[in-house]
C-alpha cells in the first residue's frame, strides 16, 4: 500500500491548476443578480475608502477576525493557525490597510482599486479608464485587457449591483497569490500556510489555486496517496468575507458590505466549476493507480498526457464559455439558454438556505458529481476539432461551434452558478 500510495502521489504531483472559473466573475454576478430585489431595489452606494473603514470600526474588526479565526481552528481539520503576531490590533498611527490584508491572510500587495467594471446595461462615459496594471498585480495581463476598468473615487454614488458584481471578480487579481513558504515575497514566509500543494510555480497565478478550488469529496484512496490535496482553503475565504459583510452592513459601510459580498461570491462561484472541484475528471481510481504505478518505474507518458488532457479541457471550455457569453451581450441575445442560465431564479428554492456548510455540501458537490460527464462532452467537442484558438482579439469574436451537448452542459452548471450567487447573497444581505 505504502509503494501504491507513493506512485499514486506522484501521478498527482503535477496537477494542472487554471487561473478563471468562468472567466469574468463580474459578468457573471452582475446577470445572476440583476433581478434580486434586495440589489436592484438598493438605494446608491457611496464609495467609501478601506483607511476610513478601518478606522472607524477598528475595535469591533478586532472581536469579528479573532472570532473567525477560532472558529476556523475549531471547525476546520488541519487548519493551519494564523500566528499570532498577524492578529488585527487598531492603533494609531501604522499602516492599516497592510496590518487589515496580512491578519486576513491575503496578499498584501494587492492594488485594492476603486474602480468598477463595464457592465451589462450600465454606462460609465466621463468615467477614467484604468489599465489593467492599475488594478491587477500580475505582470502578464494579456487576459485581462480584454476587461474595461474605470476609475471611482470615494464619495461617489454607484449602483449597489455595480459594486458587487465588479467585486466578484477582484480574487483573480492577485488576492491569493505568493501565499506560501515556497513563493516570493514576504507574507509565505509569515502565514503559515506551509508549502504550496500543488500547481505549477512556473506561472505566477498558479500559487492561488489551493484558495479557488475544493477538493471535498476525492475517494479515500486518493486522499490517503495525495493528502495535500486536502489542503485547499474556499472555505476560508468565505467564511471571511461574507462575515465581514454583514459586519459592513450592520455598522453603517454598505460600499464596503457589497465589495467584501463580492469577494466572497468569487469563491463560491469557482467551486460551480467542477475542474476546480474534482482533481482528475475523467480518471477513475482504478485508472489513476494503473498510471502512477507505471510513472513510478519510469514509464510515464500517460501520467503526462492525463495532466495535459485535463489542464487543456479545463482552459478550452473557459474559452469557450467566456467567447460565447462576450458574443451574446454584444449581440444583445437576451434570449439565449445561457444568459436565461443566469438569471433563471427558478432553481433557486430547488436548494437549502445558504450557510457555513453550503459550499463543501451542497455547492462544491454538486460540481463535484457533474465532472465526469462534463469533461466527457468537452472530449467529444475537442475530438471535432472544434476548440477555440484563444480569446477574442479586439472586437472581433472567433466563430463558435454549436456542441449540442456541450452547451447543455454548461447551461446546467451557469444555472448552479446564478442559484448559488443569488442564496449567498440571501443570506448575507440585511433582513
Amino acid at each position: 500500500m505504502k509503494y501504491l500510495a507513493l506512485a499514486l502521489s506522484l501521478s498527482l504531483a503535477g496537477l494542472p491548476t487554471a487561473a478563471l472559473a468562468w472567466s469574468n466573475h463580474a459578468l457573471g454576478t452582475a446577470l445572476a443578480l440583476a433581478g434580486l430585489p434586495q440589489i436592484k431595489d438598493a438605494p446608491p452606494v457611496e464609495v467609501e475608502s478601506l483607511e476610513y473603514f478601518l478606522e472607524e470600526e477598528g475595535v469591533a474588526l478586532e472581536q469579528l477576525l479573532d472570532e473567525q479565526e477560532e472558529f476556523f481552528r475549531e471547525t476546520l481539520p488541519d487548519y493551519p493557525a494564523r500566528p499570532d503576531d498577524l492578529r488585527w490590533i487598531p492603533t494609531h498611527g501604522g499602516d492599516h490597510r497592510r496590518a487589515f490584508l496580512m491578519a486576513l491572510r491575503v496578499n498584501p500587495e494587492i492594488k485594492l482599486a476603486y474602480f468598477v467594471q463595464a457592465l451589462p446595461g450600465m454606462d460609465w462615459n466621463g468615467r477614467t479608464p484604468l489599465d489593467a496594471a492599475d488594478v491587477l498585480v500580475f505582470r502578464k495581463l494579456n487576459l485581462w485587457r480584454e476587461w474595461r476598468f474605470y476609475q471611482v473615487q470615494p464619495g461617489d454614488k454607484l449602483p449597489a449591483l455595480a459594486v458587487v458584481a465588479s467585486a466578484a471578480d477582484e480574487p483573480d487579481y492577485g488576492h491569493d497569490i505568493n501565499l506560501f513558504s515556497d513563493n516570493p515575497g514576504e507574507a509565505g514566509t509569515r502565514y503559515n500556510f506551509g508549502k504550496q500543494p500543488f500547481g505549477d510555480p512556473r506561472f505566477e497565478y498558479s500559487s492561488q489555486a489551493p484558495f479557488h478550488i475544493g477538493y471535498y469529496h476525492e475517494e479515500d484512496i486518493i486522499y490517503r496517496a495525495a493528502p495535500y490535496l486536502a489542503r485547499t482553503y474556499p472555505e476560508v475565504r468565505v467564511h471571511q468575507y461574507l462575515g465581514l459583510a454583514r459586519f459592513a452592513f450592520e455598522s453603517g459601510h454598505p460600499y464596503w458590505g457589497y465589495r467584501f459580498l463580492g469577494w466572497g461570491l468569487h469563491y463560491i462561484q469557482d467551486l460551480t466549476q467542477p475542474y476546480h472541484a474534482k482533481a482528475l475528471p475523467g480518471h477513475g481510481s482504478v485508472r489513476l493507480m494503473w498510471i502512477a504505478l507505471k510513472a513510478a518505474v519510469g514509464l510515464d507518458s500517460e501520467k503526462r498526457a492525463a495532466i495535459a488532457q485535463v489542464a487543456t479541457r479545463h482552459t478550452e471550455v473557459e474559452r469557450y464559455q467566456a467567447d460565447w457569453l462576450r458574443k451574446l451581450l454584444r449581440e444583445g441575445r437576451n434570449d439565449s439558454p445561457l444568459l436565461r442560465a443566469y438569471t433563471d431564479n427558478r432553481v433557486d428554492e430547488n436548494y437549502p438556505p445558504f450557510d457555513g456548510e453550503s459550499l463543501r455540501l451542497v455547492v462544491s458537490q454538486e460540481a463535484y458529481d457533474a465532472a465526469d460527464d462534463f469533461d466527457a462532452r468537452i472530449a467529444h467537442w475537442l475530438a471535432g476539432g472544434q476548440a477555440s484558438t484563444g480569446f477574442s482579439q479586439g472586437n472581433q469574436l472567433a466563430a463558435l461551434p454549436d456542441d449540442v451537448q456541450l452547451n447543455q452542459a454548461l447551461v446546467r452548471l451557469i444555472r448552479h452558478f446564478g442559484a448559488h450567487s443569488r442564496n449567498a447573497t440571501r443570506a448575507t444581505l440585511p433582513q
